[in-house]
């Protein structure tokens, strides 16, 4: 009989005992995560006024891609299964862009300079040359908006700035050869020419910004070999007909033959 109340027992305490579980953890109860992202706050809190959860603002960072002041990601993303009472966390747009200071690249070469002003958070728009007696391609000044400015001077990060780099004597640059290369082959090397990237004249068969990025160039103003001043402008026509990359081959191993 002891025996037999000693079963009873435990079999009632394991039952009360995983009864307790599932209420505490809310077994089997469920809510779906909602939509927040491109919400302010204020609609935020509308939103889960009654629906057992809480948010909790993690990060913040400035995007063009929304409205400031509005979310901009969230976790758990939108959709997913959660238990009552959990916590989404948001990175929100803030309402002030990031600054970044200007780094002092005065008296460094062009090859050093560009890669710091991307370290930076800056962005290079364009070269442009003035005389100067002491080299060629070195800095001499930095540029933004037509104005030139000073080292730790704090600009919103990702603008586009200009370098400004000395060149010592007129003598003009033969402009690279950049048929069969892509947009951004095309770009490195128009950059390490010391000249400019100008407008895409014609891309053929591009409909999106990927085909743009994959498309590589057919022709180019103005035409390699040609003798430029430093800092000119190279406008590109591009297509992502690959056969055209074997005529392009082909010409160039004619001419190749040719010499």
């Amino acid at each position: 009989m002891n025996i037999l109340l000693i079963g009873v027992f435990v079999i009632v305490v394991v039952f009360l005992t995983v009864q307790w579980l599932k209420l505490y953890t809310m077994h089997g109860e469920m809510i779906i995560v909602p939509e927040i992202k491109g919400k302010t706050i204020a609609q935020i809190e509308d939103l889960l006024a009654n629906s057992d959860m809480t948010y909790e603002v993690t990060d913040s960072l400035h995007t063009d891609e929304f409205p400031r002041g509005t979310v901009v990601t969230q976790n758990p993303r939108p959709g997913k299964e959660v238990k009552q009472g959990r916590t989404i966390y948001l990175t929100i747009n803030s309402s002030l862009p990031e600054m970044v200071a200007t780094p002092d690249l005065i008296g460094k070469s062009k090859r050093i300079a560009i890669p710091i002003l991307e370290i930076t958070g800056l962005r290079l728009n364009s070269l442009k040359y003035r005389p100067d007696e002491s080299c060629t391609d070195c800095v001499v000044g930095l540029e933004y908006k037509g104005k030139e400015v000073e080292p730790g001077q704090l600009l919103m990060k990702d603008v586009g700035v200009n370098l400004i780099l000395g060149q010592n004597s007129d003598v003009p640059t033969s402009t690279p050869d950049l048929l069969g290369l892509t947009y951004t082959e095309a770009y490195q090397l128009i950059i390490a020419s010391s000249l400019n990237m100008g407008s895409v004249l014609y891309c053929e068969d591009c409909e999106t910004r990927e085909d743009s990025a994959k498309a590589f160039v057919t022709n180019q103003r103005p035409k390699r070999d040609d003798m430029i001043s430093l800092g000119s402008f190279i406008d590109l026509y591009l297509s992502t007909d690959t056969s055209k990359l074997m005529i392009i081959e082909s010409l160039k191993d004619t001419i190749s033959d040719e010499n």
